[in-house]
């Protein structure tokens, strides 16, 4: 989680907002990253994120980046390793 300190949370010299840009090309696929935009409110933020990305997306979400986690790759797997190696082993008898 974000700190009070982290620039994410703090506003741009000119008042905007850091916001995260998802899209579905089509229904079938997963929302993806794509990018991000700054802007001063979700409205205006919207217009950009539709405006440079819109064009190829079925859907397109928009996030505050203070409020995204982001989890890395590498911890995740080195996580789902340590909780392996901690479970007990079961036997079927």
């Amino acid at each position: 989680m974000p700190t009070h300190d982290d620039p994410r949370r703090k506003p741009r010299i000119d008042g905007s907002r850091q916001w995260e840009v998802f899209i579905r090309e089509n229904d079938a696929d997963p929302m993806r990253h794509v990018g991000s935009v700054s802007a001063p409110s979700a409205e205006l933020a919207t217009e950009q994120a539709t405006t440079l990305f819109g064009f190829a997306a079925a859907s397109v979400w928009l996030c505050p980046a203070d409020e995204v986690r982001r989890l890395g790759g590498n911890d995740l797997a080195e996580k789902a390793r340590a909780d392996a190696a901690t479970e007990p082993e079961v036997t079927q008898g």
